[in-house]
């Protein structure tokens, strides 16, 4: 809306600088009396009162009462000077009850005709003092006081007590329009009433002094019912209508005013002026009740007819239809046949019996009960059989499968369909049935069942998965290995394409969708190998092969395959490639050993025969190692296992041997180093320490702990009741280079030889972290000539 500068009149903040006169509760209450009383009796018209109210009290010169109809307001009430403009309307939007509404607020406004063209100009407003009131919390409408004479200013009282009166306005208000809905409601229901041709009645309950209903009076007819009964309202049901206790509507009528419950109920009506049906119904209105009947006599007495005309016809058509189910039932390969439901006496039997069953049909009509022919059935089977006839006898429906002996010899499997047949009292009086003749079916079930666990076999054999796309619809089908191909339990998941993708290596997802697309469009065979990334993070390799069929369009319709998990394979192949390299690695390096050994094993002060038994012990150290490590790539080898190889090899006597620590695997370099130390400690306990002196002992410890977040291995080799040969020459050898150089170089430990009075002692500290072997690469002939 165009925005009114109504800053020059809007005078709302002054009326807070003004004298306030004393509140004035006794006027407010005699006006409050009067509009109370006039509320009770004439709703209609107490707008009006009010607004005269506030003109005879001398608030103002014109007051009245706007009401919000959409964009306009209406005058509802007005008084005194302004009376003639009573149901006017005026654009709340350009309006001072529009701006009232829309702040919600009070607003007190100096000559609104120069900002308002609308207003009154006959007497011109000084001062308007108007005030909002509600309905269910929003501006509905204004109440308003107009001073036609510049002397008379609103103060704060005029204010408050406007705004008492505004509550009261939205009261009436709310009065107002409650009574129009309900004149509305009224005049909608006489109408319909009237409407209906049908009697609409309305009795209120008459009791007596204990609250017993003793009767009823009319309240109410429409004029339906004042063409049957005339003007009835107020007089006696009982009197007027004495045949209502005969018929039991009298204590229908109480019952439904007494619990509530409604009624609808035909009635043969045959007393006073009545002599018909009628549909009544009856619901439970105040302390009485609300009625509608129907004549509904035509419509009986149609329908007495049609059941004639229909029971005729019914009885042309059972005959008719009784000679073509006798046709029926002779032309039919199935067995049909009816039984007495009381004493399961065949009534009627088909040709087909005798060829299903062996039995002649007039023989088996004869015979009473279930026995002929529960003796044709195989007695593993009697009590099913028997259990189902005993089912529809009871009333119900039932199918069941079970085999018979036939005189030629062969068993036959036989489905029966069985039903109850209900005489005209809704009784069972025979029970019907079908029995066809399944042996076929029966055999071809058993055939592919055979075929299909053949199949199953084969591939949980084989470990295929297969799989049946139809690109049609979208429906997938697996094989259970397929599910577990993809990660999943069997059932876990509907198959599907968007699974099936979901379950691809994302590295291997576009080119499978791909190749799976090109063989689709090229009408080519599906070949392609992917890897599957399962939930639980492993990573399986599956190769799979599929083909596409095609409709009349070339569209492709149907998709079937099979998938084979190829990671064993992939992973031998792996193997064998890593077992390749390391076996080319392992002859290289320990050719490189060997060199190594037999350059460290030469010295020119030995003879012949020394340097061969030192290079035979040496290198029969190494080939030990070697047996130890071969089991696996990167196995390791124990430390106990080791020392007593070594010692044995030496042919010690274990009595004086002590070994003593956890056990320890350990990685194949410290193996391949450790092992040749052991040896040369064990040579020289053979030749010169422990085990070349009668009382010589030699104690073996070894320990783990862990320095600056690395496990490390200590080993103490001590050696006693030995007579140290101190004169002999202390030149440095293999074994001690081996120990005090070559730990510390290659395996970055410690080494450490002391000759005691009564021994070697031999301390080797080694970190029990993974380098380089024979094993797995390296050039450890190189590594020992720097020592």
């Amino acid at each position: 809306m165009t925005r009114i500068d109504i800053a020059a009149a809007d005078i709302t903040e002054e009326i807070a600088r003004r004298p306030d006169r004393a509140p004035d509760h006794a006027l407010e209450a005699r006006m409050v009396s009067v509009l109370a009383d006039e509320l009770a009796e004439r709703p209609d018209t107490v707008l009006s009162h009010l607004a005269a109210c506030l003109v005879e009290a001398g608030i103002g010169g014109s007051a009245g009462v706007t009401v919000c109809d959409g964009e306009q307001g209406i005058w509802e009430a007005v008084s005194g000077a302004w009376r003639g403009q009573l149901g006017a309307a005026i654009p709340m939007p350009h309006s001072p009850c529009g701006l009232t509404v829309e702040r919600d607020a009070p607003i007190l406004m100096a000559r609104p005709a120069d900002v308002f063209p609308n207003m009154p100009g006959d007497p011109a407003a000084a001062e308007l003092l108007i005030v909002p009131f509600r309905l269910d919390g929003t501006p509905a409408g204004t109440l308003w006081v107009v001073s036609h004479d510049a002397a008379r200013r609103f103060d704060g009282e005029d204010l408050r007590l406007l705004e008492r009166l505004a509550r009261f306005a939205a009261s009436a208000q709310r009065a107002r329009e409650r009574a129009r809905a309900l004149a509305r409601s009224r005049d909608l229901l006489q109408g319909t009433m009237d409407a209906s041709v049908d009697m609409i009645q309305v009795f209120e309950a008459v009791r007596d002094e204990a609250g017993e209903i003793v009767d009823f009076r009319w309240l109410l007819n429409n004029h339906t019912s004042e063409s049957r009964f005339g003007k009835v309202e107020g007089q006696s049901l009982l009197e007027r209508n004495p045949g209502v206790v005969i018929e039991g509507i009298f204590d229908i009528f109480k019952c439904v005013t007494e619990t509530g419950k409604p009624s609808l109920r035909e009635h043969h009506y045959i007393h006073e002026q009545f002599n018909g049906w009628f549909l009544q119904s009856v619901t439970r209105l105040n302390d009485g009740v609300a009625t509608t009947t129907k004549d509904i006599t035509e419509w009986k007495h149609a329908q007495a007819e049609l059941i004639r005309l229909r029971d005729e016809a019914a009885n042309d058509r059972l005959r008719r239809s009784e000679d073509r189910f006798r046709q029926f039932g002779e032309a039919s390969q199935d067995v049909l046949w009816i039984r007495d439901a009381a004493t399961l006496q065949w009534e009627y039997l088909t040709p087909a019996f005798q060829t299903l069953y062996g039995i002649p049909v007039a023989l088996a009509m004869l015979t009473p009960g279930l026995s002929r022919w529960l003796d044709r059935v195989v007695p593993g089977d009697r009590e099913h059989a028997r259990a189902h006839i005993e089912r529809a006898q009871g009333g119900g429906s039932t199918k069941f499968e079970y085999r018979v002996h036939h005189p030629d010899g062969e068993d036959r499997w036989v489905r029966t369909t069985a039903f109850p047949m209900p005489g005209a009292d809704g009784s069972i009086e025979r029970i019907g049935g079908i029995d066809q003749d399944i042996t076929r079916i029966k055999r071809a079930q058993h055939e592919l069942e055979e075929s299909e666990e053949r199949l199953r076999s084969a591939t949980e054999v084989g470990r295929l998965g297969l799989w049946d796309w139809n690109v049609r619809t979208g429906h997938v089908t697996w094989s259970d290995e397929h599910f577990r191909m993809q990660g999943y339990g069997v059932g876990e998941v509907v198959p599907s394409y968007k699974a099936w993708v979901a379950g691809i290596h994302p590295e291997d997802r576009t080119a499978t969708v791909a190749a799976l697309e090109a063989a689709m469009t090229n009408r080519t065979e599906y070949v392609h190998e992917f890897r599957s990334r399962h939930r639980d993070g492993s990573i399986r390799w599956i190769a799979a092969r599929g083909r596409f069929s095609y409709n009349e369009r070339g569209e492709p319709e149907r998709m079937v395959g099979a998938a084979i998990d190829l990671t064993e394979r992939r992973e031998a192949e792996e193997r064998q490639r890593l077992l390749l390299g390391e076996l080319q690695h392992r002859v290289r390096n320990i050719l490189a050993v060997v060199r190594s050994i037999v350059r460290r094993t030469h010295d020119q002060g030995q003879t012949a025969e020394e340097f061969v038994q030192h290079l035979e012990g040496r290198l029969g150290a190494l080939a030990r190692t070697q047996v130890l490590l071969t089991g696996a790539v990167d196995a390791g080898a124990d430390l106990e296992m080791i020392l007593r190889d070594e010692l044995a090899t030496q042919a010690t006597d274990f009595d004086r041997v002590k070994l003593e620590g956890p056990t320890v695997r350990l990685p194949g370099k410290q193996a391949e180093v450790l092992t040749l130390a052991i040896h040369e400690l064990a040579t020289n306990a053979m030749k010169y320490g422990a085990f070349a002196h009668a009382d010589g002992q030699l104690a073996v410890r070894w320990t783990l702990h862990v320095d600056t977040g690395q496990p490390w291995l200590r080993l103490e080799w001590h050696e006693s009741g030995v007579d140290m040969p101190w004169g002999q020459d202390k030149r440095e050898g293999f074994g001690t280079e081996l120990i005090t150089r070559r730990v510390p170089y290659e395996l970055r430990g410690k080494g450490r030889i002391e000759l005691l009075h009564d021994g070697i002692e031999c301390t080797l500290d080694i970190p029990l972290v993974a380098r380089p072997s024979i094993l797995s690469g390296g050039d450890p002939g190189r590594i020992s000539d720097q020592g």
